[in-house]
């Protein structure tokens, strides 16, 4: 199994909580060590490395909205180099992601006055957000929506506006090295409750449009969550109550066997073929690039198993 990577000097957390005075769920997120991981794993760019930071930091702070086991799908597929990109969260403060194209795509310098760096030329001027939602329900929530901007963030709020029909407020940013090292990840999300906060989600859209986040990551994340919101904020939002916090770590399930089980799906035939042509058989998982390598023994009893063949492959 190839669950988490080696232990960072990063320590990250999520950390939930609500206005004092005002009906406004408040999640921040520090994701440096997940997004590095992740980043270190599909040996990506700059631009995937980025990608899948703000990726990442979006999945998980969806997964934090609902039941504490939600399970939370992020893709945001555009027509640009990198191909898309996929998250895989959950309310635990688990992530996992791959980007199609890890070396594809190229970053602008950052912006000065906002130290914002666009990813909109990398993920591309269309395509779709696809969010699925499962809490452990018999039927999974599903939306989707058009990529306006080529921003993951700023796509992922349009979602949630447009599709689950809540305002919200979402930025999530990162700094990444030359050789795509993650320097620093890290992500807010502001949505009103029911009640009028209307004022609050339209000030955290426009600080966050000002680089209120970039720029704290820019300059060096603070250690905690609760920093976080203050860095950025600087008491302009109101006082914070803090619900609770949480760690947020990559994590990835896959293992030797889940990938015998996405073998056996494949059938007699392909099976057959795999034992007679090349005598083995490699599963790559797409999420943290776990490699499971299997013999032409291990492919016959796969094969067996999973078709009631008791014969030779043929």
């Amino acid at each position: 199994m190839s669950d988490e990577g080696p232990e960072d000097e990063d320590r990250d957390e999520i950390v939930r909580g609500v206005l004092v005075d005002v009906p406004v769920r408040v999640v921040a997120a520090v994701t440096t060590s997940v997004a590095r991981e992740a980043a270190r794993r599909h040996q990506a760019g700059p631009a995937a490395a980025i990608a899948l930071s703000r990726g990442l930091t979006a999945g998980l702070l969806l997964a934090t909205l609902t039941k504490d086991d939600e399970r939370v799908t992020l893709q945001v597929l555009g027509n640009g180099p990198l191909g898309g990109i996929t998250v895989d969260a959950n309310g635990a403060g688990t992530a996992r992601g791959y980007v199609k194209h890890p070396l594809g795509g190229t970053i602008a310098p950052a912006e000065p006055r906002t130290a914002r760096t666009s990813l909109a030329a990398a993920i591309g001027g269309s395509g779709v957000v696809s969010v699925i939602r499962d809490v452990g329900l018999r039927e999974n929530f599903s939306g989707t929506t058009e990529i306006a901007s080529g921003e993951i963030d700023e796509d992922v709020e349009r979602y949630l506006t447009d599709s689950e029909q809540i305002e919200s407020a979402l930025a999530c940013d990162a700094t990444a090295a030359d050789d795509g090292r993650v320097i620093g990840s890290a992500g807010i999300l502001i949505q009103a409750l029911p009640g009028d906060a209307s004022i609050e989600v339209a000030l955290s859209r426009g600080l966050f449009a000002d680089g209120a986040l970039a720029r704290v990551v820019a300059a060096g994340l603070p250690p905690t969550g609760d920093d976080l919101l203050r860095a950025v904020f600087t008491g302009r939002l109101g006082e914070i109550r803090v619900l609770d916090r949480r760690p947020a770590r990559f994590f990835c399930p896959c293992s030797r066997p889940r990938a015998g089980e996405s073998l056996a799906m494949l059938g007699d035939a392909d099976i057959s073929a795999m034992i007679l042509d090349e005598g083995k058989a490699e599963v790559i998982c797409n999420f943290c690039r776990a490699r499971y390598e299997f013999d032409d023994a291990e492919l016959e009893r796969i094969r067996r198993r999973s078709t009631g063949a008791g014969g030779p492959p043929s």
